[in-house]
């Protein structure tokens, strides 16, 4: 049996986690000269209400054009920086719920692998939070990774 994805989806919400499944997504690709996706998804606007669960870095003040503009100038300066050359990376920015966004991306460009960082929060906090890498598990149309910073490596750099 062999197992040869050839094409492989890497979600980023530019977290300081999520470069942790970058190196597996470089990993992969390298080791497999697989297609790699690379997206980010805007989550929807939120009421004022809402508003105050954000972390105080996510500017919730900009317009849907000016926010795609700069979430596209952060994956610009994250591909080179995480995977060298950029050749050969589909990088898109899109709108929408992370996980159901990721899950029909990676349905609509027939991802056959989708690596994702997971915070493993547990008690209160997943309750509250949520999981979107759990979701994601639980709805992709293909096999997930999820790689968590805590967890046991085995990519070696």
């Amino acid at each position: 049996m062999t197992i040869r994805p050839q094409r492989i989806l890497w979600p980023t919400d530019f977290s300081p986690l999520s470069p942790w499944g970058a190196r597996y997504a470089r990993a992969f690709r390298d080791t497999l000269g697989a297609e790699l996706h690379v997206i980010h998804v805007i989550p929807p606007s939120l009421t004022p209400d809402f508003a105050v669960t954000l972390p105080t870095e996510v500017p919730v003040t900009y317009s849907e054009d000016e926010l795609a503009r700069s979430c596209r100038t952060r994956l610009d300066e994250l591909l080179p920086a995480q995977f060298g050359t950029s050749s050969g990376i589909v990088a898109e920015v899109l709108f929408g719920n992370p996980w159901s966004a990721i899950c029909k991306y990676a349905a609509d460009a027939t991802i056959d692998l989708i690596i994702v960082a997971t915070h493993g929060r547990t008690g209160l906090q997943h309750v509250l939070i949520g999981s979107t890498a759990e979701r994601i598990v639980q709805n992709a149309p293909c096999p997930v990774l999820t790689v968590k910073r805590s967890g046991r490596d085995f990519v070696v750099e």
